[in-house]
């Protein structure tokens, strides 16, 4: 199982590459929106690096629905972290189905 850490690392690089940021720009608690200006289409970009670093197939609107779920129905921004617990329950999916 990968580490808290480790996705962090994954995560971060896979925004990084497609935002053009500096390294160590991105923190846990960057939003997306309000930090890193990240646009709508900026978004597939992420999904695809987050998926060749992880092997998991990200689905931004099923990330979106589950941010909304923990944060509720106002939300308009999310960060990192709230990707990276996206990320987590993702994964953790995935390995129980496979099981």
């Amino acid at each position: 199982m990968i580490t808290e850490q480790d996705l962090f690392d994954k995560v971060e690089e896979a925004v990084r590459t497609v935002l053009n940021t500096a390294e160590g720009e991105i923190t846990r608690t960057s939003m997306f929106k309000a930090n890193l200006n990240t646009e709508s289409i900026d978004y597939l970009d992420i999904s695809f690096e987050i998926e060749q670093r992880t092997g998991l197939e990200l689905d931004f609107t099923e990330a979106w629905q589950y941010i909304i779920e923990k944060k509720g129905a106002d939300t308009t921004d999310i960060s990192i972290q709230d990707l990276l617990d996206y990320v987590k329950h993702a994964m953790e999916q995935k390995t129980g189905e496979q099981q």
